[in-house]
């Protein structure tokens, strides 16, 4: 769905769920100022018996000038309903009829979906969803502040305090939202109150600390999860941790904050781990839920966390040595490619981050560094004599078919879209590489950048060049048993 589609209908109600959270506040006021922009008298409003009251969220509304209405009925059925963070008929949303409705979200919905509907499960937030939409209307969300700063705080607020950050559109708004920092400031720091603060205190004094491991873990009572992050912070500046880990009980089950300071422990991957797939985040901050029922929270995260330090083996390539008796050889099938010269975005000589969809790359623009892309947005660097040496290069334009196309950041926070630049290649015939199927996690240090790892999952591939063998990468199961056939078959 795209939001130009609401501009067909003309009574229209922008609907927050019950009990709203900035993330639903924040969404519902992006869709409301699209409206309004173009012409429209749209309402802003959110149901059920509570009126808004968290100090915060108050603050929010009156900071920002956002118009929510609380309301208990609507006299006349609007033309269209549009839903945000929510979905019509759905438990945490009051029914009210309309003609038409439209849902926007971030939530799985298996029913009651309209067929106007924009649901990005992905996402760490629904300010996320609206961020996107208003950038891909042409909508100047920097030139309006008070809307880019409750986008941002929306996803701070629904992410953790951005610990839980996973898709880069969402890394997007986290870096390049324009926001009024005294508003912000504000915010972040209303949320504690004097019983939030003593439950912090008692977490901290339970501390079980993990001298070989270097990491601690904290049981707080139940709490507002994101107190979890504000203790998870204080721990992490103690000589000797390394990695903290600090849940709660909630309604839904056992919640957890992850933080990490060292480059070897990514903190979503961590927290991925401990709740068995339903955590993320990103390197240094993440979080999860624990659906399962647990009893001795404390030695339940304690032995999680050393499973997953048990899991995985790291490689620094050119650095360690590798055991080529166990890889076989394959020979790399023709596909087409696609491939963007770094000086053709920047200037020589300027250090960017590469983001895609599976991960951030730091690597220096020069003219013989190439970027290859990818069939769903996936890249990885290569200079100009490899890629010589195995593509054959075309200036016809690559379409990249995903849904997050990759893009150049630089240091002072400007980014360019890949897209433009992108062009057709095709591997030659010839082109061939040591595999080695991953039977464990590898965290894999590539030679061009040592302080990030990719991860290589049971399934995927570690792949060496045959004329140098210090440059390892990853190659994800799906799309190696494409491309490459062991020579021999």
């Amino acid at each position: 769905m795209k939001l130009n589609q609401l501009l067909d209908f003309d009574n229209i109600v922008v609907q927050c769920h019950d009990n709203p959270d900035a993330d639903t506040i924040a969404s519902g006021y992006g869709v409301y100022c699209y409206l309004t922009e173009h012409g429209k008298k749209p309402r802003l409003i959110y149901g059920g018996d509570r009126a808004v009251t968290k100090t915060n969220l108050t603050l929010m509304l009156k900071l920002l000038d956002i118009p929510l209405e609380h309301v208990t009925e609507l006299s006349d059925k609007p033309d269209l309903l549009v839903t945000v963070d929510c979905v019509a008929g759905e438990g945490n949303v009051s029914g009210f009829e309309a003609l038409n409705y439209a849902a926007i979200d971030h939530h799985l919905s298996a029913k009651n979906l309209p067929e106007l509907n924009e649901i990005r499960s992905n996402y760490g937030s629904c300010s996320t969803i609206i961020a996107r939409m208003l950038e891909k209307e042409g909508y100047p969300l920097s030139d309006n502040i008070p809307l880019s700063t409750a986008l941002y705080y929306g996803l701070y607020s629904d992410t953790a305090n951005l610990s839980e950050v996973r898709h880069p559109a969402d890394r997007d708004l986290r870096d390049f939202a324009r926001v009024d920092k005294g508003v912000l400031g504000v915010l972040v720091n209303s949320v504690l109150s004097l019983p939030e603060i003593r439950i912090a205190g008692n977490a901290l004094d339970g501390i079980v600390y993990n001298e070989q491991g270097r990491y601690a873990v904290a049981v707080a009572e139940p709490c507002d999860p994101n107190i979890l992050g504000y203790i998870n912070d204080l721990i992490l500046q103690v000589e000797n941790v390394d990695v903290s880990v600090v849940g709660c009980y909630v309604s839904r089950g056992f919640k957890v904050s992850v933080r990490s300071c060292v480059t070897g422990i990514h903190a979503d991957e961590l927290a991925f781990s401990v709740t068995d797939g339903n955590g993320g985040g990103h390197r240094q901050k993440a979080g999860g839920l624990i659906t399962e029922k647990v009893s001795e929270p404390q030695q339940y995260l304690a032995g999680k966390i050393d499973e997953y330090f048990a899991s995985f083996d790291i490689i620094r390539a050119g650095e360690d040595s590798v055991d080529m008796s166990e890889f076989g050889l394959y020979h790399k099938l023709p596909a087409t490619l696609g491939y963007a010269k770094t000086t053709d975005i920047v200037p020589a000589g300027t250090d960017i981050l590469v983001r895609s969809l599976e991960a951030d790359v730091e690597i220096r623009a020069a003219d013989n560094i190439y970027i290859m892309i990818g069939p769903v947005g996936n890249i990885y660097p290569i200079d100009r004599d490899k890629f010589a040496s195995s593509y054959t290069a075309s200036d016809d334009a690559y379409e990249i078919l995903a849904d997050y196309n990759p893009k150049i950041i630089t240091s002072d926070n400007t980014f360019k879209s890949i897209a433009p630049f992108a062009r057709r290649c095709v591997s030659k015939d010839m082109g061939s590489i040591y595999a080695k199927r991953l039977d464990r996690t590898l965290k894999l240090y590539t030679a061009w950048d040592k302080s990030n790892y990719m991860t290589g999952k049971i399934g995927d591939y570690l792949a060496v060049r045959t004329d140098d063998k210090s440059d390892m990468y990853i190659i994800p199961k799906e799309q190696f048993e494409l491309a490459y056939r062991e020579i021999g078959e």
